[in-house]
Order: structure tokens, then sequence, then C-alpha cells
């Protein structure tokens, strides 16, 4: 509709209809030609000027140059035609043939200075006739601006208007005033050969289409059309006249600016829709249009112009009212608010993703502390979130929902925290849809459980590990012996099992009381794990009964020179008060049992032969033995080096 409205406004068709001159190839193969005929006439120039110079050296680089600069020009040219072909971008090749022009009478001009005009009277005369040549045949041949063509001649002339101005010929004392007259002539002689080719025979018919038909097509549109020259309409049809509540005659002659709501939005529109018109563009805009009864409406505005070589252009304008439309967004807008007011009353998180399952939006409880953790990721996908290396089935799990572009609801997503842990969220979505049913992506809420899922994990951590100490207990242990069994079992490895009972702890409760034993028991824990790998593992049975899980063990006697260390270890951090001794056995897979149950035990059968020895004392497979107090050497003082 709007193009058809286009075509009717221009009336006369002022553009040409196209030839084929006007295709790409003919184009190319005409900047082929000027190339070729410009190449042969530097060529000519150079052969008749290079008996008469006296340094042909200048006059080589000349024409060494013009070839680069022709050669450059065409090879720009060439991919320039293909692109304004397809994209139709008329000011582009404007501004680049132009340019263009102006380049190559800059070179031809540059011959004045390459040494001929001071070399004899011969040469002068040469030089006078080739730049005279060139610019009347470019002046005649240039189907560009005038502004070009005088740009064109002047590059062409002007150095050699200045050298015989400064030094005029010895036979030609006028020399200067003769090169004003040949660019006058050749500037008119442009001037001629531009007003042929506008003329009347370029023109395409005018009587194709009659005025009645052509005024009822303009006037039974849909949309408002204008004419505009400068500032000023020239012309509407009946349906702009309606929306302005006035005559098609009170509109003609009247100024834009008449009918705008203010100045303000005049003066900035009009800024705008110059610039795109200049630049060969259209022009699109919403501007507030008022009425001669001085009510006010939202129009939304496209203007090009007719043809962009008048001053001022004619420019057709195509309107439509889109009151009802704006009245229609505000509703939606207030809408959207007072959801967005309730769903930031609400504890939970609301969030958008685009068609690429991409955080585009988040909006929060304003009363709950401000929390970036989900505002400084945006862009990124949900299942990206998920910890690495936590849970991988339910990474994938958010993926495929997303993916498959269905609701879902109560999927865990895992977000890092920084350094105050993680985070737990669930998720609950649906897809997005546009009008015509195509995704846009979801939308939904994420509601933060850390709470409930830390309560969980404490719970659990209670079920599995010691109160006082956080050490494992029976059941965890039990779980990663027989775990350490199946993977030794599979790589013919041993499993060490060191059970250790401190000696005489009812005294320290006695004498300390229940706190100093807490504080006993914590330093026989650390002193436990710091005595082991971070691959073994320490648990507490008992009251006083810790037991050190040692896997991957090589020999043995691994498990005895740990139990020494152990012991010593004990002595040496009770030696400031009063020393706190232990009885250690130890059993080892698969030479003292086959399972976790009868590993613990053999372990616990051969502590309690310690402690019937009198404590202090280690009780194994191989032998038995009693470790001395910490101002004694210990036993088995080679147990670090041991390998394990």
């Amino acid at each position: 509709m709007r193009l058809g409205s286009l075509l009717l406004l221009q009336q006369d068709s002022l553009r040409p209809r196209a030839s084929h001159d006007d295709t790409p190839h003919a184009g190319r193969n005409h900047a082929r030609r000027l190339q070729v005929i410009s190449q042969l006439a530097s060529t000519a120039t150079v052969v008749a000027l290079w008996p008469h110079v006296e340094q042909p050296f200048h006059l080589t680089v000349w024409w060494l140059a013009m070839t680069l600069v022709l050669a450059l020009l065409q090879g720009a040219y060439r991919p320039l035609r293909t692109h304004t072909a397809r994209s139709e971008d008329a000011a582009l090749h404007h501004y680049f043939s132009s340019a263009s022009v102006i380049a190559s009478g800059a070179a031809w001009g540059s011959l004045a200075l390459a040494g001929p005009y001071h070399a004899s009277p011969q040469s002068q005369a040469i030089v006078f006739m080739v730049l005279g040549g060139v610019t009347l045949t470019g002046a005649g041949t240039l189907q560009h601006s005038r502004s070009t063509t005088v740009a064109f001649i002047a590059a062409c002339l002007l150095p050699l208007f200045i050298l015989s101005v400064a030094s005029p010929p010895p036979a030609m004392r006028e020399a200067g005033l003769w090169l004003v007259a040949v660019a006058l002539f050749a500037f008119g002689l442009h001037v001629l050969q531009h007003g042929h080719d506008a003329g009347p025979d370029s023109q395409p018919k005018t009587d194709d289409l009659p005025p009645e038909p052509r005024q009822t097509l303009l006037d039974n549109a849909s949309a408002a059309l204008v004419l505009s020259r400068g500032h000023r309409v020239d012309l509407c049809n009946r349906r702009f006249a309606e929306i302005m509540h006035c005559s098609e005659h009170e509109i003609a002659g009247l100024r834009l600016a008449r009918v705008f709501e203010n100045r303000v939005d005049w003066r900035r529109h009009a800024r705008a829709a110059a610039n795109a018109i200049r630049r060969g563009d259209t022009y699109h805009g919403s501007i507030r249009l008022q009425r001669r009864d001085g009510s006010v409406f939202s129009a939304e505005v496209t203007g090009q112009a007719v043809d962009g070589t008048e001053t001022p252009p004619r420019i057709v304008w195509v309107a439509f009212d889109i009151t009802d439309k704006i009245d229609a967004t505000s509703r939606e807008e207030l809408h959207g608010a007072q959801l967005q007011a309730l769903v930031c009353k609400s504890a939970d998180w609301y969030w958008q993703t685009d068609s690429q399952h991409r955080l585009m939006h988040v909006s929060r409880h304003a009363d709950i502390p401000h929390d970036d953790t989900l505002e400084h990721s945006l862009g990124r996908k949900w299942w990206q979130f998920h910890r690495s290396g936590r849970e991988p089935s339910g990474q994938a799990a958010l993926r495929e929902a997303f993916e498959n572009g269905k609701g879902f609801r109560n999927l865990t997503v895992e977000l890092s925290n920084g350094q105050h842990g993680p985070r737990w969220l669930l998720l609950s979505g649906m897809p997005r849809l546009n009008e015509h049913g195509a995704f846009l992506g979801h939308h939904g809420t994420a509601n933060d459980i850390t709470e409930q899922v830390r309560g969980s994990e404490r719970v659990r951590h209670l079920a599995y590990h010691d109160a006082l100490t956080g050490l494992p207990n029976r059941r965890l242990l039990t779980d990663r012996l027989n775990q350490a069994i199946a993977r030794a079992q599979r790589y013919h490895e041993r499993v060490g099992v060191i059970l250790v009972d401190l000696d005489d702890f009812r005294r320290i409760n006695d004498l300390g009381g229940h706190p100093a034993g807490d504080r006993a028991l914590l330093e026989t824990a650390d002193l436990l794990r710091n005595c082991v790998r971070s691959s073994d593992s320490v648990a507490r049975l008992g009251s006083d009964e810790f037991v050190v899980l040692l896997t991957e063990l090589e020999h043995s006697t691994s498990a005895e020179q740990v139990a020494a260390k152990i012991m010593t270890a004990l002595l040496a951090s009770h030696a400031t008060h009063k020393p706190i001794s232990a009885s250690i056995g130890v059993a080892v897979f698969p030479e003292d049992a086959g399972s976790a149950d009868g590993l613990i035990e053999v372990a616990d059968a051969r502590m309690y032969r310690a402690k019937r020895r009198g404590g202090q004392h280690i009780e194994s497979r191989e032998r038995a033995t009693t470790i001395p107090g910490p101002a004694q050497q210990p036993a088995f003082s080679g147990a670090d080096a041991a390998p394990r």
C-alpha cells in the first residue's frame, strides 16, 4: 500500500526508466573503457613529451603513478558496483564515483608539476593541449553533479594555472586567462550536456494514468498521504484531511510545523528526517500531531524523497493514526506495571528467558536483602548456573526441561554464592508464545529453598556423623569400608583398620569434668586427622573409641607403622599436662578378615587384648608392641617415611 501510494504521488514519474546501461555489467564495461582510454592517453602524452624534457625520470614516475591510480580506482569500483547493485545504496555509489572523478582529475593535473612545463616551449604547448583536451573531454562525458564537474576541472587545470600565472610562457603571456576561458567553456559544455540528458525525451510518459483515476486511488487509500516541498504541504489525499478534521484546500500550502504539537518536536523530527533523506534512506518516526481544533493524536509517519536531486526535495509522507494502538499499549503497560507490583510482593524470583533459553530478566521482592547472584549472570542459561561437579543428572534434567519447550515445575538448581556457600532454587516455568504461536522463551518463578536444603543436609549430617567431633559415625564408616574393600578386591590392594581406645578416659572426666573430656576428644580427633592422608578416614564409634580407615595399602606392615605414628603423636601432644595413652588394635584386609564387620571385630578384639596388657600398647597380626613414653625414643620411628 505504501509503495503504491508513493508511486502515485510521484505523478509524472520523475525517475527515468532503467536502460541497458544501468545494469552492473554495463557499468563495469563503461569504467573499463574509461580506464583503457585514460591509460592510452597518458602513454601517448609521455611519448610526446619524452624528446623535449631533460629529466625523463620525473615523467616516468608520473606515468607509473597515473597507472597505479587508475588500477586502484578500477579495483575498488568493481566490488562497490556489485554491492550497490545488490543493496541499492545510491548515495554510497555517488560519493565514491565523485571521489574517483576528482582523483582522476588531480592525477592529470599533476602532469604540470612533473617537469615538462619548464623544459621547453614545445613541452609547454603539449601540456596545455593535453590538459585542455582532458578537461573538455571529461566535462562533456561526466554524468555527475555540477559540483563534482567543477572539482574535476579545477583539479585538472589549477596546477597549470598557478604555473602560468607565476611564470607565463614567452609565446603566450595571457595563458592564465586562456585557461580560465577553457574552464568556463568546459563547465558550459557540461551544463548543456546535462540539460540534454534530463530533457523530455528521457522522461517517461505522463499520460499513462489519467488524473481522475489517480486522485480516486489516492483518496480511497487507507493511509494518510502528503506531498511536501521544503517545509510546506503541496497536496494531500482525503484521508489526511479527515484525520486533521479539515478540508484538503485548508491544508494545501500549510507549513508542516503547524501540524505538530509543539515547535520542539517539529525541530527534532525535521532534523532527523532531513538527515535520513540526505543519506537516501527512508525516515520512520512516531510523532504527535495537532488538529485545527486543538486536539492532539499520535501518528506513525514514513517519509521518502521523490527525487533526491531536487532542491528543495519533494517528499512523500505516509501517516497512520495510531492513537488506539497507543491507548492499547498504555493499557498493557498499566496491566504489566500492576503485575510487576504484585510480583514484587512475592518472596520468589520472577524470571524470563529468550528463545535461546538465556536468562534475560529477573525481578525480586524489595523487602528481601538484595542478592545479585542472578542479576550478574544475565545472558546465561539456567543449566549453566548449576554448580559444576554437583549432580550432573540434575544439570541434564534442567537442560532437557528447557529445550523441550514445555512447562515444568519443581526443578532444583544449585547456584554458587561466593563466600556464603551454595544457594538452592526451585524452578517452575512455562513457555511464552507470540500471537502466531512462535516460541519466545520461558518464564516462571524461582523459590529460594536454601534453608530447607541446608536443614535437610544438617539432619543427614547428624545421621552419619558424630555430633561432638564431626567425624563419621559407625554407619558412614561401614559404608566407606565396604567401598574400600570392593576397590581393594578389584586392584589387589590392602585395607587397614586401626581401632584406638583412650586409656583411663573416665579419669579425665572425673578430674576435669565433661568439658575437659570433650576437649580431649576434640584434640584427639584433630590429631588423628593430621596423622593420616586425605584419602583415609577417621571415625568415632563410642565415647572414647576411634577408628582409622587406611585405603590403598601396599604392605600389611604399613598399618602398624601408622598405628605407631598415632601412638607417638598422642603421647607427644599431651606431654605438657598429664599424658593420655591409648590401646590400639590393627586389622588388615585380606589377611585378617574379608568383610567390613570382620575387620572391625578383629581390630576390636586386638584393642581389648592391648588394654589387658596394661594399655599404651599396639596389637596386630604380626606382633604386639609397647610404645615408650614421650621422653624415650618411640618404636617404629621410621613410620613417617614408610611406604603406604
